[in-house]
Formats: structure tokens, C-alpha cells, sequence
């Protein structure tokens, strides 16, 4: 054997050695991208509003229908009339439908499909520029979607930002997130949004003390800006 063919060999012994033995194996990009989406605990998919649903009944297949959500959050159906829909899961809504079309239907059984998704977004209040809702899109963070509405005003107290999400349960919970960590030493963000979701940026003590001064002392007193000095009475 040549010595080049030797070199090889060894190398590539090492190369697999190194492989096998050597750090920790990583964990399955959707382990990962779970184990970070943040305190709120989901399970079922709950509807929002502008998804377009199936109503079928299989057993009186002339009440089927399909149709929206419509923006309060509301369907209308022929057999059950006005009912909430946003925020309950299909099931939910499957027996929330038997329940209220009992009195004209025998023995009705429902089935839900929803065939077309909303625009999901999240609304972004508080110290920012321009608050109002931001749409969604997967694996979007609190940072993200406050970039998305002009950034922080530099009366924000970035270090206590409120995270309000929907639970599996249909309730909201709420946490405060620490993104002055994130923008200043770059730590990774651990929340990931969902839809309805809310984060709302709080103002420092001293945004709230230098508002109190602008409203009820240098627009109210002929008080001059610079120290000591007064304005002349009109």
C-alpha cells in the first residue's frame, strides 16, 4: 500500500470517528422549531375569521352548506341561524350546530370542513410607530412583527414586552418577553406568533414622567425651555 493510500485511509477512520463520537446529535428541525413556539400551549386548529367552511350534514344533505366567516366573527346557517364560529375549534362548532338545529332537524350530525384559510394576523400596540395589525407568516417573532409597524419609539421599555396569545382552550394567557436582550446582544427570540396573537410595547417611567410635564406644565405654564428662564407674560 502507498503511503498516499495510507494517509487516505487514516483520515477518513478519524473523519468517522469524529462523526460518531464526538458532540451532541441535533435534534430534528421540527423538534427544535416546537420546543421554541413560547408559553402558549396549541392544539387544534380554532377558526378565524375569513376562513371559508363546509357544513355538511350527511344525513340531510339539502341543509349543506358553504360559506365564510364572516368579520364579526359570525356564520348564518338556514337550520341553526346566527352562530359564533372564530375561536372554537371545528368540533366545537360541529356540536355547537347540532345543538341549535335539534328543534328542526332529527338527529342531525354535522361535519366541518374548512376549505380556505383567512389572512391570519397579529395586532402590534403601544410604543411603536404605527400600530395596528401585521400579517402573519409562519415562524414570525414578536421583534418581526414590530419591525413590520415601523420599529420601537425610544420611549418603549423593551425589556418588558407584553406577549398575549390564545391558548388550546379558546382563553388568552400573557407573558412578558424580553426583546432589549434580543436587540442588544442578539440572544435568539423564543416566541413564535400564531394567529390573533397580540404584543404590546409599554412605555418607560420616564416617557409617562415627560408626558406629564408636556401636558400640564410647558403646555399650560409661559415656562422657557432653557433652565431659570421665564417667558415673558402676555
Amino acid at each position: 500500500m502507498t503511503r498516499i493510500a495510507r494517509l487516505t485511509l487514516c483520515t477518513l477512520a478519524l473523519v468517522s470517528a469524529g462523526c460518531s463520537s464526538v458532540g451532541a446529535p441535533l435534534a430534528p428541525t421540527a423538534e427544535v422549531f416546537t420546543r421554541d413556539r413560547g408559553p402558549i400551549a396549541r392544539d387544534e386548529y380554532r377558526i378565524q375569521i375569513g376562513d371559508r367552511l363546509n357544513v355538511k350534514f350527511p344525513y340531510h344533505r339539502n341543509q349543506n352548506q358553504d360559506l365564510p366567516v364572516r368579520p364579526d366573527g359570525k356564520i348564518s346557517l338556514s337550520v341553526a341561524g346566527e352562530l359564533q364560529a372564530a375561536g372554537l375549534t371545528p368540533r366545537e362548532l360541529e356540536d355547537t350546530i347540532c345543538r341549535e338545529s335539534a328543534s328542526r332537524l332529527r338527529d342531525p350530525e354535522v361535519v366541518i370542513v374548512v376549505t380556505q384559510f383567512g389572512e391570519s394576523r397579529v395586532y402590534v400596540g403601544g410604543e411603536v410607530y404605527r400600530p395596528g395589525f401585521v400579517t402573519l407568516y409562519e415562524g414570525m417573532t414578536p421583534l418581526q412583527a414590530i419591525m413590520a409597524v415601523g420599529g420601537f419609539k425610544e420611549t418603549a421599555k423593551k425589556d418588558s414586552v407584553l406577549y398575549v396569545g390564545r391558548a388550546s382552550d379558546g382563553s388568552y394567557e400573557a407573558s412578558r418577553v424580553d426583546l432589549e436582550d434580543v436587540t442588544k446582544n442578539g440572544v435568539p427570540e423564543t416566541v413564535r406568533l400564531s394567529g390573533s396573537d397580540m404584543v404590546f410595547v409599554p412605555a418607560t417611567r420616564i416617557a409617562n414622567a415627560n408626558l406629564f410635564v408636556k401636558q400640564y406644565i410647558r403646555d399650560l405654564m409661559p415656562v422657557d425651555a432653557r433652565a431659570g428662564a421665564t417667558a415673558p407674560l402676555q
